[in-house]
């Protein structure tokens, strides 16, 4: 089955599209849709991808129900996937609970969505645009709100990742409804208490101010590769 995807607005540059379109062809459907074709339709370009049987993070993270052993077996899935896009030399750059399916379509069981920001190596770092931010607020790294560094690079997803997995242990103190509450969290270390001993460890080397300071987590896969 196939999915189709048009600019919600009509004053979206369409580059958006051609590069989503780019991530997914070099992504070969390992960790995204498989890449079908781009069309125009009534003056449309629309984006024509494989569609994707799951359900998102945000869904599963918000099922009570799930055991500490489920949460952790699913936060080291989203750094295989993580790990995964950066080898192949992207930055999602937009990574959010909603946009990340749990799905065998993906080869380390979730799927990654919407790459319309995406940036590839070759393009970073490059300078925060000053004119506004577009993306996920609540799981913008602090470079991208104008805090610290205006250049945005492939750290910016780890930072993402130390606050999904965060929110994966009971966290929601990073879900703000302005721009300045979303600045004023960034200020502060956050509270990780709830976190096992080694997940609070690794997400306090993620989720560090500077970019520069950000450690990857690695697993064995990533030592086997």
């Amino acid at each position: 089955m196939l999915a189709e995807k048009t600019l919600i607005s009509s004053s979206a540059p369409q580059q958006l599209l051609f590069r989503e379109a780019k991530a997914l062809q070099h992504l070969s459907g390992a960790i995204a849709p498989n890449f079908v074709e781009l069309k125009t339709e009534g003056g449309n370009i629309k984006l024509v991808m494989e569609l994707v049987k799951g359900e998102t993070l945000a869904d599963r993270i918000s099922k009570a129900s799930l055991s500490l052993k489920e949460f952790a077996q699913l936060c080291t899935q989203l750094v295989l996937t993580v790990n995964h896009l950066h080898s192949v030399g992207i930055a999602h750059l937009d990574l959010a609970p909603n946009n990340i399916m749990l799905s065998n379509q993906g080869v380390h069981g979730l799927v990654i969505l919407d790459f319309a920001y995406c940036a590839f190596y070759d393009e970073l770092p490059f300078m925060r645009p000053h004119s506004s931010f577009a993306g996920h607020l609540n799981y913008a790294a602090p470079e991208q709100l104008g805090l610290g560094t205006d250049k945005i690079t492939e750290k910016t997803d780890l930072y993402a990742l130390g606050l999904i997995i965060r929110e994966m242990f009971g966290y929601r103190d990073h879900i703000k409804d302005t721009y300045e509450t979303a600045i004023a969290f960034r200020l502060h270390a956050p509270d990780l208490r709830k976190l096992p001993p080694d997940w609070r460890q690794m997400v306090t080397q993620l989720l560090k101010f500077v970019p520069e300071e950000r450690v990857r987590i690695l697993t064995h896969t990533d030592y086997s590769t």
